[in-house]
């Protein structure tokens, strides 16, 4: 696990190309809230989990504030 630890908290698309790169297949689950979904439009990864086939990834968007 601690070979995917660098990948938390990027954003989905930079996780996505790197697994891409390195033939890794992945799922994607996604989590949110109910509240100021038109604020949260980044998605991030939060935790990656060793499945059979690859990895599976956690999501949740978070808002692009941080400017």
């Amino acid at each position: 696990m601690d070979k995917y630890y660098n990948l938390l908290g990027l954003q989905l698309e930079e996780v996505e190309k790197y697994l891409k790169e390195k033939n890794i297949t992945y799922t994607i689950k996604s989590i949110q809230g109910k509240k100021d979904l038109d604020k949260l439009v980044i998605p991030r990864v939060i935790k990656i989990s060793e499945i059979d086939n690859g990895v599976q990834l956690l999501i949740t968007k978070f808002s692009d504030s941080l400017k």
